[in-house]
C-alpha cells in the first residue's frame, strides 16, 4: 500500500499533514522546530549529530549530545501526532547523524512556491504566467518560520523568499490591473501591506483599487492609517501622487446632496480647551489660509519648529525618541493657545502655527515649553531646540 504523501507548511506557520491528520510544531519550542525544519529541507542527506548540535545551540558542549537525543524524541512525540510511530517511520537514526526518511513523500510549501514563480517567470503565454503566479502567491501565507524570525538559520531562510514573494506580486499586479481585476488587486496588495506595512507602492496599489470599486471611505481609512506609521516609524510623509489618490478618496459623490445641517455637523467642532493638532497636510493649508488672511489684516503670523535631539553622540534609540515625542507632545498641548496649531512634521519634530504672536512673544512661548520639557523630563536623553520664522505671503518672501 502506498504511503499517503506529507504536506509541510513553514511560510507563516509551522504545520505537518498527512491526509486528515496534522502535526502543529509549536514554534515556541525553538529547538524542536529548528530541529525538524532543517532535516525536512535537508532531507536528502543524512545530517551529522554535531552539525544539529551547532544549528541547536551556539556553543555545544559535551552534554550537547544526550540533550539533542531529548528534543528528537520530543520530535518523534510530535509526528507521532500524524499516526502511531509516524516519529520513528519519519525521524532516522544512523552511525553519528539523522535523517528525515528520504522515501517518504513529501511537498514542502516554501520549495513549491518558488518553483511556481520561477516557472512564472519562464512561461510563454499570459494565462499561464497569472494561473503559475497566482498559485505561487497563495501559497505565501506570510514569512518562512516567523516564530524563528530572530535566529539565524530562519531569516536566512526567510529573506529570499521574502524578496522573491514581492517580486512576484510586483509583476502580477499591473496584469491585474490592466484586466481590471480589481477586487484581486486589493486583496493582493492588502495581505503584503501586513508583511510590508510602510511600503508606498503596495499602499497604492490598494488604495486605487478601493477607488475603482467605490470604497472611498475605506481608502481614506487607510491612507490616514498609512500616513501616520509612515511618520511615526521612518519619519517621513506619502508621496504627492499618493496624496492625490487620497483627496480623490476624500471627495463626494454629488455635494449638491448635503444638506445644510449635515454641512453644518460636518464643519463645526467640538467644544474642546487647547490648540488644534493636526496631520501635517491640514497644517500646511492651515498656514496657507491664515496667511493670507493675516496679509489683508496686517496681523503677525510666524510659526515655530520644535526639534528633539540626543543629548550626546549617538543617536536616539527609536523607543527614546517615541517616548520623548508624546511627552513633548502633551507639554505643547498644555501651553499653546485654542486658536493656535501644531502638528508633527517629522519623527523628532513639531511644527506650531502662532496666530497674532509676535516674533518675540513666539520666542517666548518656545522658551516656555523648553523650560517645561527640562523641568518635567530632567532625567530625558532628548535636548529641545527651537527656531521661530515669520510666514510671509509668496510675493514677499
Amino acid at each position: 500500500m502506498p504511503i499517503a504523501p506529507l504536506r509541510v507548511q513553514m511560510l507563516g506557520g509551522f504545520t505537518i499533514r498527512r491526509e486528515d491528520a496534522e502535526a502543529s510544531v509549536n514554534q515556541r519550542s525553538r529547538k524542536l522546530c529548528l530541529l525538524l525544519a532543517c532535516l525536512i529541507q535537508a532531507r536528502s542527506r543524512p545530517v551529522p549529530y554535531s552539525e544539529l548540535a551547532g544549528l541547536l545551540w551556539k556553543e555545544p558542549s559535551a552534554g550537547s549530545l544526550n540533550m539533542l537525543k531529548a528534543v528528537l524524541h520530543r520530535a518523534r512525540a510530535c509526528l507521532d501526532q500524524l499516526e502511531e510511530g509516524a516519529g520513528r517511520e519519519l525521524l532516522l537514526s544512523r552511525e553519528g547523524c539523522c535523517q528525515w526518511n528520504p522515501e517518504a513523500p513529501l511537498t514542502l510549501d516554501a520549495e513549491e512556491f518558488v518553483r511556481l514563480c520561477r516557472e512564472g517567470g519562464q512561461a510563454g503565454g499570459e494565462e499561464q504566467r497569472l494561473t503559475l503566479w497566482r498559485s505561487a502567491l497563495e501559497l505565501y501565507r506570510g514569512d518562512f518560520l516567523p516564530g524563528l524570525s530572530a535566529h539565524p538559520w530562519a531569516s536566512g531562510q526567510a529573506a529570499p523568499l521574502r524578496q522573491t514573494f514581492l517580486q512576484t506580486l510586483q509583476r502580477l499586479l499591473p496584469l491585474l490591473s490592466a484586466r481590471e481585476e480589481w477586487p484581486e488587486v486589493e486583496r493582493l496588495a492588502g495581505n503584503a501591506l501586513l508583511l510590508e506595512p510602510c511600503r508606498e507602492d503596495l499602499c497604492r496599489w490598494r488604495l486605487e483599487a478601493l477607488l475603482r470599486l467605490e470604497r472611498k471611505e475605506e481608502a481614506g481609512r487607510l491612507y490616514e492609517d498609512f500616513h501616520q506609521r509612515l511618520l511615526s516609524r521612518q519619519g517621513v510623509l506619502p508621496s504627492e501622487p499618493l496624496r492625490e489618490l487620497y483627496h480623490q478618496a476624500r471627495e463626494e459623490l454629488d455635494p449638491r446632496s448635503i444638506s445644510p445641517v449635515i454641512l453644518q455637523e460636518q464643519l463645526g467642532e467640538a467644544d474642546q480647551p487647547g490648540p488644534f493638532f493636526c496631520e501635517y497636510d491640514f497644517f500646511r493649508a492651515i498656514c496657507r489660509s491664515v496667511s493670507r488672511m493675516a496679509e489683508r489684516t496686517g496681523a503677525p503670523l510666524h510659526a515655530a519648529l520644535l526639534s528633539l535631539a540626543a543629548g550626546g553622540d549617538a543617536p536616539l534609540a527609536r523607543h527614546s525618541l517615541d517616548r520623548a515625542m508624546n511627552n513633548l507632545e502633551g507639554l505643547i498641548a498644555g501651553q499653546l493657545r485654542r486658536g493656535d496649531a501644531f502638528t508633527r512634521c517629522s519623527a523628532s519634530q513639531f511644527a506650531l502655527l502662532l496666530p497674532q504672536a509676535s516674533y518675540e512673544n513666539s520666542r517666548m512661548v518656545c522658551a516656555r515649553i523648553t523650560r517645561a520639557f527640562v523641568r518635567q523630563y530632567p532625567h530625558s536623553p532628548a535636548s529641545l531646540q527651537s527656531a521661530v520664522l515669520p510666514l510671509l505671503p509668496a510675493g514677499r518672501k
